[in-house]
């Protein structure tokens, strides 16, 4: 062998070598400290964390600081590193994590938690077995698991218990259009490498080139649940229905799992989606029990809710990733509004204010500010005339050049609800004008060629802007909205509206006939009138 190719083998061999070592050494960083808690970062000694800045913002009664640091390789940035600490109204505290690495090579850190030198610390798996994730024709399948689990604190104070969560590696996504931008992230992978310590835990944070990595942790000061049996229940329910936990928890609001049908395309696509975002899973069991852990998810809901809505100058929640089929039926491009998830989120939100607040602060209620800005696209023509009225269409995008899309009946029920429960909360006759020409466009729409009901009692899904009908109603959810609002126009001291008792008649004809049994949603609105 020639002596220059040796010499150049012994070079390598030697820078190896060194790199090796100058690889296994770290050095440790104190991001965050109160008097029970202090969290550590060790990172590759090559590597250095410089604190840059502490920035605030609130909202209710809810504040978050935020640590950030430059991420720096042999001097020079590549990216930051945030900890951001949640105070929420009811005492409990998020710490959220997040590991933006912009530069080509990967970066990896581990965060330490201490609880204190005395404590004594109790595990409790929320991951006590593996269950097989469904698979979704439509999301695929999302391979995320529960949490790490709870830990137990005796010794400390005010932090009694916490629940881990694991840390989250992605990448972002974004497809710029001439109007707007389509945002996801694609999910490399969930880094289960939790490790339970005499006085805390440690866990990992993995970000390749241009990748995030996000983790969090929730500290209560008393305990979450009120029984053993309680967090055991939700346990099980949390591993069998993974479509409905919140795993990847961020300061910005939840990832869950996207379908396939997105743009950018991605069978990993993970977004933060206005329907999940609004945790109806903890409202519903904080329904049943008013333990800690459903109060404090419910709370940070709302949190995640009116940033977002912050974010979009407080008068709507626009989805921010692209509907392949939205866009390819109608053009419509993110950012878009879903005119259902908003009326929910609206609903959700003055729920929520009226179950958690004991005097109610109406300037906090968002069902008018939603009523407000579909008067406004009513304004800009974004509706399908019918008869003596219109129907508010299902989507709004920014872009003026889109397409008028379709009139769903359920979409038109849900924002016929909002309207005219806006004009019960604040009596300004604007809201029930526009609900009247709702209520007049679906009895006006189609009436000439039999109208919402078809030839085999069932109702038709959606109105479309040439006139015509088209698609298969749900099975029961539109079913749920007519009944919700006669119930509605009857609790204001309005006239039930006779077509939607014709609707309603058919619907219910259609499910006998189907051998269907009707749900608890709507038998109790029967019952009622």
């Amino acid at each position: 062998m020639k002596k220059w190719i040796i010499g150049v083998l012994l070079a390598v061999l030697v820078v190896a070598g060194v790199a090796g070592i100058f690889l296994k050494g770290t050095t440790t960083e104190r991001v965050y400290s109160t008097k029970d808690v202090q969290v550590d970062v060790k990172i590759p000694r090559f590597f250095e964390l410089a604190y840059e800045k502490d920035t605030e913002r609130s909202v209710e009664n809810t504040k978050d600081v935020i640590h950030t640091y430059s991420v720096k390789r042999l001097g020079k940035k590549i990216g930051s590193y945030e900890l951001t600490e949640r105070t929420l109204g009811n005492g409990s505290k998020f710490l959220f994590e997040r590991l933006t690495n912009d530069a080509r090579l990967g970066v990896s850190l581990e965060t330490v938690y201490h609880f204190g030198d005395s404590v004594k610390i109790v595990e409790n798996s929320w991951n006590p077995r593996k269950v097989k994730h469904p698979h979704h024709d439509t999301f695929g399948t999302d391979p995320t698991v529960n949490p790490f689990g709870k830990l137990s604190i005796d010794g400390n104070a005010n932090v009694t218990e916490a629940i881990v969560g694991y840390s989250f590696t992605s990448k972002e996504l974004v497809k710029a259009y001439d109007v707007g931008e389509s945002r996801i992230r694609e999910l490399d992978k969930e880094v289960q490498d939790v490790k339970v310590t005499d006085d805390g835990f440690t866990r990992g944070a993995k970000a390749g080139g241009h990748q995030i990595a996000e983790s969090w942790v929730l500290l209560a000061d008393s305990p979450l649940f009120e029984t053993a049996d309680e967090e055991q229940d939700y346990i099980e329910f949390a591993l069998e229905n993974q479509f409905s936990q919140l795993n990847w928890i961020t300061m910005d609001g939840p990832y869950t799992k996207l379908p396939f049908s997105i743009d950018p395309g991605t069978k990993m696509g993970y977004g933060r989606v206005i329907g999940r975002m609004e945790d109806d899973v903890a409202l519903e069991w904080y329904g049943k029990s008013e333990s800690l852990f459903f109060e404090t998810m419910v709370l940070n809901s709302r949190v995640n809710l009116l940033n977002y809505i912050n974010e979009f100058d407080g008068t709507r929640w626009p989805t921010e990733y692209t509907s392949a089929w939205l866009n390819n039926a109608y053009g419509i491009k993110a950012p878009y509004v879903d005119t259902r998830y908003n009326e929910y989120v609206a609903f959700f939100l003055d729920e929520t204010e009226k179950k958690l607040d004991d005097e109610v602060d109406e300037s906090k209620l968002y069902v008018p500010v939603y009523a407000d800005y579909l008067l406004s696209r009513i304004e800009k023509g974004e509706t399908i005339e019918a008869g003596e009225g219109f129907m508010i269409v299902d989507y709004f995008d920014e872009d003026p050049k889109t397409d008028i899309p379709h009139a769903s009946l359920n979409h038109e029920l849900g924002g016929l609800k909002i309207l005219l429960t806006a004009y019960r909360e604040t009596e300004n006759a604007k809201y029930l004008d526009a609900a009247k020409s709702v209520m007049k466009g679906i009895e006006g729409f189609g009436a000439d060629k039999g109208g919402w009901i078809r030839d085999n009692g069932d109702l038709w899904y959606q109105a479309r802007p040439d006139g015509t009908f088209s698609g298969d109603d749900y099975p029961q959810l539109t079913l749920v909205d007519l009944v919700e609002t006669q119930s509605l126009l009857e609790e204001m001291g309005m006239e039930r509206n006779a077509f939607f008792d014709e609707l309603i008649d058919a619907k219910i004809g259609y499910l006998e006939d189907q051998g269907e049994e009707l749900i608890e949603k709507v038998t109790k609105h029967l019952k009622q009138g």
